[in-house]
């Protein structure tokens, strides 16, 4: 009976260490799993960062060509309209050297038809002596008068001559001047008579040629 106790015993023994031994091994292997799964998780997800990442990086690239491409389109539209302005610009300028000439020459036939006709009639004393006294009150109503004086003055039926040079002591002088003292005197009301004038100057002197014919 001793003998049989001890073999029940035995069994019962090896039984619950069976028991226990695939209990810890299944126990085991879901642990595994376990803490397999949130692993694998992790590494799904990095490949899948990684695998995107070349197509981000493409993209900004195509953004940034695309930006580049319509910088140059602007810049080459900007470049068409001021190569079209500077084209306009100087046709313009062309136009306007071309009209001076033209003022040039006929301010030049016009100085040598009133010389011409001032040399062929007869000399009017009374006009001149009124042309010289308008244009002596005319020099110190403006304040010219320390700068420049009347120092040649001529009238004929038609057409005057008078010459006004800078004073030694003049603090303004040259194109300055002359071109004040010029759209002064065309405002003056005895200016109003002459219908056609010419004048001639530098630094030193102006010379007037004014005609009450047009």
């Amino acid at each position: 009976m001793i003998y049989k106790s001890n073999l029940v015993a035995m069994l019962l023994c090896f039984s619950s260490g069976v028991a226990l031994a695939s209990g810890y091994f299944l126990f085991f292997k879901d642990s595994t799993r376990v803490f397999s799964a949130p692993k694998q998780a992790v590494i799904s997800s990095a490949n899948t960062q990684v695998n995107n990442q070349p197509t981000t990086l493409q993209g900004l690239v195509q953004v940034n060509k695309a930006q580049v491409a319509d910088q140059q389109t602007q810049l080459a539209q900007h470049v068409v309209e001021l190569n079209q302005r500077l084209e306009k610009k100087s046709i313009q300028l062309k136009q306007s050297q071309q009209q001076l000439k033209l003022n040039q020459l006929e301010s030049v036939e016009l100085d040598d038809e009133l010389a011409i006709q001032f040399e062929q009639e007869a000399d009017n004393l009374e006009w001149s002596y009124e042309l010289e006294v308008a244009l002596t009150d005319f020099l110190i109503i403006n304040e010219f008068a320390d700068s420049a004086e009347l120092t040649a003055l001529k009238c004929k039926q038609t057409i005057c001559k008078f010459e006004l040079t800078i004073n030694q002591h003049a603090v303004n002088y040259g194109a300055k001047l002359w071109r004040e003292l010029n759209d002064k005197l065309h405002l003056e009301p005895w200016w109003q008579q002459f219908k056609l004038s010419a004048s001639q100057s530098n630094d030193a002197r102006i010379e007037f040629t004014v005609s009450t014919q047009g």
